[in-house]
């Protein structure tokens, strides 16, 4: 007789058997996918394009757009010179030599009527390398909505293609030239100047530092001078208000409200300059091409930062790693933290004598430390703004490698914001009061109990 387990065993055993049988089953007599019937429209490649024309023969007052490759870059040469947007015009090119026909019906003449090729909604006239010449008729959407109606080569019969061609060639102008508002690299700049409401500001790189010439004397903040760079580098046009520099003073452009010159490390300079406001928007130029044209107010905005907006408000310049050793004075008592002789990773108290060798978190100062950013930089302090640091409420004194000492002191909290004075320097830094928090700190939170918390 068959054990009960033993029976429940092989009915599973048969379950499974017939699941698999039945999956491997459906799976081959499933209906495979249809091979891909179609093919390539043309045999070159993007690369041997050198012109293209884009036109709208069923909008008779819209100019066509013609574009040259000139010394490898796209540029549109009618009906305005400008660059291209080079995106835009490597796409086209590319939707072009890879291009497949998915069907092919007879072209008729009620037929090209019907979609919608007579007149053609648009079309794209282009030449390659060897001279050689094609052109594409462009109707309507298929029912599918995945492919346009198109005659190639004013061929008798219509072509199903890809309907993104369509929609890449019917762009507007405005879609088609290139929109930046300034040319440059951000990499390669080396010093700019900028001129606003607020004054005239210069600032220079110097290695790894942004150095104010004007007004001189302070370091620019890194990451507020490559915000301000990649916010003009990346700005693009609103609209175009005028292909000519005809009638600045209209525009403002006469007497610039904002100039910004970027120059870069080889001698080079790129300048934009900011007028009238018209409406959300503002006329502006790149002094090295005619176009008047509109940028937004985001643009606006950082232009018309100040000395305070862009200066740096780093509190410590000094490098936090290399610290040695940490004396604390606080509402708990003081302290005194340092590097375990032998394993830099390690911090041990020095003081007070109850915890002396014992470990500490470190981390707990050293990570506010070396993140300290003001909310403000006060270079010359009112008197009872400094009568607040007279009796810090908390004062720290950081020792280097090089056995010398920096002094921090941190006042007691003013609402929401603390002030803080770092040796050396004549400033005071606005900080924010959870600067405070996280700095007053007893012998028990610096104890190294709570290190399984410190961040990775």
């Amino acid at each position: 007789m068959i054990k009960k387990t033993t029976l429940l065993v092989l009915l599973c055993a048969a379950a499974l058997g017939a699941a698999v049988y039945y999956f491997d089953w459906k799976k081959g007599n499933e209906p495979k996918p249809a091979a891909d019937a179609s093919k390539p429209a043309f045999s070159f490649q993007a690369s041997d394009i050198v012109a293209f024309m884009l036109a709208h023969p069923a909008q008779p007052g819209d100019s066509p757009v013609r574009f040259e490759k000139r010394d490898g870059a796209w540029r549109i040469v009618q009906p305005i010179e400008t660059d291209a947007d080079q995106s835009t015009a490597e796409g086209i090119v590319d939707q072009l030599a890879t291009a497949r026909i998915a069907q092919t019906e007879s072209g008729s003449a009620d037929r090209r009527k019907a979609f919608g090729l007579d007149p053609p909604q648009a079309s794209v006239d282009f030449q390659l390398a060897n001279g050689s010449k094609h052109t594409i008729l462009i109707g309507d959407k298929d029912f599918t909505g995945e492919s346009a109606y198109t005659i190639i080569d004013n061929g008798h019969d219509v072509t199903l293609l890809p309907q993104l061609l369509s929609t890449s060639v019917s762009k507007s102008l405005d879609d088609l030239r290139d929109r930046a508002v300034l040319h440059m690299d951000t990499e390669q700049v080396t010093s700019f100047e900028l001129k606003n409401s607020s004054g005239d500001l210069a600032v220079t790189k110097d290695k790894d530092e942004w150095k104010f010439a004007t007004p001189a004397g302070s370091l620019a903040g890194k990451d507020a001078v490559d915000a301000l760079l990649q916010a003009v580098a990346n700005a693009k046009m609103v609209s175009v208000a005028s292909e000519k520099p005809d009638n600045l003073a209209r525009y403002g452009l006469a007497s610039p409200a904002i100039t910004f010159t970027a120059s870069g490390d080889k001698g080079a300079k790129s300048t934009l300059v900011v007028g009238k406001q018209d409406g959300a928007a503002y006329f502006a130029r790149d002094l090295s091409r005619p176009t008047i044209f509109r940028i937004d107010g985001d643009a606006e905005k950082k232009l018309s930062e100040k000395f305070g907006d862009l200066r740096d408000k780093q509190v410590l310049h000094a490098d936090i790693a290399d610290t040695q050793r940490i004396q604390i004075q606080d509402a708990a008592g003081a302290f005194v933290l340092s590097r375990k002789p032998g394993n830099s990773d390690e911090w041990t108290f020095e003081s007070p004598a109850d915890r002396k060798g014992k470990p500490v978190s470190s981390w707990k100062v050293l990570d506010p430390l070396g993140t300290m950013r003001a909310e403000e930089v006060i270079d010359h302090p009112a008197p009872n703004l400094l009568a607040q640091l007279s009796t810090a409420a908390i004062g720290l004194v950081l020792t280097g490698k090089d056995g010398k000492d920096l002094n921090l002191r941190i006042s007691k909290p003013t609402g929401d914001f603390v002030y803080a004075q770092a040796s050396g320097d004549p400033a005071l830094y606005k900080l924010k009061k959870e600067v405070f928090d996280q700095l007053n700190l007893s012998g028990a939170d610096l104890a190294a109990g709570d290190a399984a918390a410190a961040p990775n």
